[in-house]
């Protein structure tokens, strides 16, 4: 099992990846496929705790809800992403 930070890390990272950040968003679901080597259940875990601290939102849609990265904490998320890999 893999650390809390590295699984924040792939969160981030493949959210940037398919440039969900701003008005684009990914059902969670679509994270869980991704990130596969993680249980659907971690994802969650890790998705509220970036939430928590202001890395993504999260957006209600009629399907469930969608995350996105917050635009103004780009840079930040740049760093953690180019530093871990």
């Amino acid at each position: 099992m893999k650390s809390n930070d590295e699984l924040e890390r792939d969160i981030l990272s493949t959210l940037f990846k398919h440039g969900c950040i701003g008005k684009h968003h990914t059902p969670v679901i679509n994270l869980c496929k991704n990130l596969n080597q993680y249980s659907c259940k971690e994802i969650k875990k890790g998705i509220k705790s970036l939430h928590k601290k202001k890395f993504i939102n999260l957006y209600k849609t009629y399907h469930g809800i969608d995350v996105r990265i917050i635009p103004s904490s780009l840079q930040e998320i740049k760093k953690i992403i180019d530093v871990n890999y």
